[in-house]
């Protein structure tokens, strides 16, 4: 008896570890953060495996550093950019961010259920602007040789500039980027200068467009490049074959005035010619006159 009983105990005691409350059994999970600069960043977390659960506490820390930079126990206290988005989540937010805030961090969170910890992340970005497109010549023409250029600056990381036509045909293939990085007490910034060359361009291709892209090949803006050319002036009435136009319409009138002007002459003369032999005759021969 005494033996069946020990292994009824044994087999209990094999059980009690695995048998766990399950409020232990949640999880807290935050996802990789990506923020801009000089925007609200969002750091999204929340509660896996339970249901109802209330924050008692929370508290952030940027590694290695000992001392939180934001905590959370019914007020803020701390760095003021940061806050919870709701206090009855788990998920964080930074308001004007700055490239300092970019590293890596522990969040601990006490619940009425227990506390967690999680290592996060958070990666910070600064849009490009000033994007502005240009060409060399100015004045293009077409089936000649011309240099497309696309700028952006104050972005970060590094990124890229990708070149389309009309049709969407991508040329990027064909162009060369330039990257200039710069850091001046802790801002950082790249900027971005693509030069497509043609050696002998197809206006019908135009207008380009030079896309920014990120270092996530997410597109910041663009900037269309309208190209006028000599060929699609030459359907318009230039001053100079204006000028040619009226010039020769004008030496035509002239002459056709002169033509006039010589044929009433030669027939003036004929006719004086004429009268002159009748004079002629009527003086040599009276009697043919009167007989006429």
């Amino acid at each position: 008896m005494s033996s069946v009983m020990v292994m009824v105990l044994v087999i209990i005691s094999l059980f009690i570890p695995a048998v766990r409350p399950s409020q232990d059994l949640w999880t807290l999970e935050c996802l990789p953060t990506v923020g801009i600069v000089a925007e609200t960043t969002v750091i999204n977390c929340n509660f896996k495996d339970i249901q109802e659960i209330k924050i008692v506490a929370v508290s952030l820390k940027k590694i290695p550093e000992n001392m939180p930079i934001f905590e959370y126990d019914g007020k803020n206290s701390g760095d003021p950019r940061f806050s919870l988005k709701n206090p009855l989540g788990p998920s964080l937010q930074i308001s004007e961010t700055t490239f300092s805030d970019e590293g890596e961090y522990l969040y601990r969170v006490v619940t009425d259920k227990g506390a967690k910890k999680v290592q996060l992340k958070i990666t910070i970005t600064a849009k490009y602007k000033n994007i502005f497109s240009s060409t060399w010549p100015k004045d293009v023409t077409h089936g000649g040789p011309v240099d497309l250029y696309c700028n952006a600056t104050d972005g970060y990381p590094a990124g890229f500039i990708h070149w389309f036509d009309r049709s969407e045909t991508n040329w990027t293939m064909n162009s060369d980027l330039t990257k200039t990085t710069k850091d001046t007490n802790g801002l950082k910034s790249v900027a971005l200068s693509s030069k497509l060359t043609f050696k002998s361009i197809n206006l019908d291709l135009a207008p380009f467009r030079c896309i920014v892209l990120n270092s996530k090949y997410m597109q910041d803006g663009e900037s269309t490049l309208q190209i006028t050319s000599a060929r699609d002036d030459s359907y318009k009435e230039s001053p100079i074959t204006s000028n040619t136009t009226h010039i020769v319409a004008g030496v035509m009138v002239i002459g056709s005035l002169i033509v006039g002007l010589l044929c009433a002459l030669l027939i003036f003369r004929k006719k004086k010619v004429q009268r002159h032999e009748f004079e002629k005759t009527a003086q040599d021969d009276p009697e043919s006159c009167n007989t006429s």
